[in-house]
């Protein structure tokens, strides 16, 4: 069981994991001179046992600020069946640009990750009441019930790792790096961005780069990414600013210290190097989420989640980029951006997994 907990949670990083719209690649941050959207009211729940709550407090007024914000895209998604999954990826680009940025937060971390947590939850929902149990889930025959004591721990407990080095300052943040750099599950800082962006490929590239499915129309410059070319992914969508600027450093940085960036990316600190990683990570995409993974799917939400999906990867390539330019440079500012954004997609895998298995629960409705 906890084996193949861990291989769903990989599924669950980047495959179903965000929607989007054209121009929804740029920072979402409101204009401070521009009047604020009216909130609204977003009524409904999700499990919280007591140790999670205390490092991810629900708040509500965020949540219904953001649908607020979201409310005129929303209205462009071509099926009102993505609402949850393009919410959920649309606030990934929206808070993970001022963190990036470095700008001071204008909610605590641990409310920002409960949103995005919550919102991957209802996305879970969302796509199980609509268009069913993904087979790759089915396969593995998950047990989990409301309300996941053993996940709801597991995640509680790697926030709290997070929020301990950002307390502790940047010597902690960077001595943390490592450890995310390694991890091979969707909270992984190199993991995450890889696998999310290969999920992308497989449904849109033909054989033996994906696994389109015939009825879909190919779109093969929308994602593109391979496990030879290590840390690049590139996009059809304008990326934004702060995805951008990490680019920049990165390069900078690899240039500045060409041995170190060797040292890094070939040593085997965990049990593989970081280009093994991300090797396999990309090619674990096509084996979870190839084959019939999306038959069932209308066009309309086929289109959305691709979209969705991809904004998602913004983020998560900005925090891979910030981990290296902070361990080429003992960068302790860059290291501390990195932890953030690290820790504000840490309950997505395992947001969208109880949201899949919580078949007692009802979607929050809008008002």
């Amino acid at each position: 069981m906890t084996q193949d907990r861990r291989t769903l949670l990989r599924m669950l990083g980047g495959g179903i994991a965000a929607l989007g719209l054209t121009g929804a690649g740029r920072s979402l941050a409101a204009s401070p001179t521009a009047p604020r959207p009216a909130p609204l009211k977003v009524e409904g729940t999700m499990p919280m046992l007591p140790p999670l709550a205390r490092v991810m407090p629900a708040a509500p007024g965020l949540l219904d600020a953001l649908a607020g914000e979201f409310a005129p895209t929303a209205r462009q998604l071509a099926t009102p069946k993505a609402y949850w999954i393009a919410l959920n990826g649309w606030i990934t680009d929206r808070l993970s640009g001022p963190i990036m940025d470095g700008k001071p937060l204008a909610h605590p971390l641990g409310e920002q990750t409960w949103a995005l947590t919550a919102t991957a939850y209802w996305g879970g929902m969302e796509l199980r009441e609509n268009w069913g149990m993904p087979p790759a889930m089915e396969r593995l025959g998950i047990q989990m019930k409301a309300p996941f004591a053993a996940l709801q721990q597991q995640l509680a407990d790697k926030l709290t790792l997070r929020l301990k080095a950002l307390e502790e300052g940047e010597d902690a943040c960077l001595a943390l790096l490592p450890s995310l750099m390694q991890d091979d599950t969707p909270d992984g800082a190199v993991w995450g961005m890889a696998y999310n962006a290969g999920a992308q490929v497989v449904k849109i590239e033909d054989a033996p780069v994906g696994q389109r499915r015939p009825h879909r129309a190919p779109n093969p410059a929308f994602v593109r990414i391979n496990p030879r070319d290590f840390m690049r992914i590139d996009y059809e969508l304008p990326s934004p600013h702060y995805l951008r600027a990490w680019r920049s450093a990165f390069e900078r940085a690899v240039r500045a210290n060409p041995d170190g960036y060797g040292t890094l990316i070939t040593e085997k600190s965990g049990k593989e190097t970081l280009r093994d990683l991300w090797g396999r990570a990309v090619l674990f995409a096509n084996t979870t989420w190839g084959g019939g993974a999306n038959d069932g799917w209308s066009t309309e939400y086929f289109d959305d989640v691709l979209h969705w999906s991809t904004v998602v990867t913004f983020g998560l390539e900005a925090i891979g980029l910030a981990a290296f330019v902070a361990l080429l440079n003992r960068d302790g500012e860059a290291a501390r951006r990195a932890v953030m954004g690290n820790a504000l997609y840490v309950g997505m895998a395992s947001g969208w997994l109880m949201g899949f298995l919580d078949t007692d629960n009802r979607l929050p409705a809008l008002s």
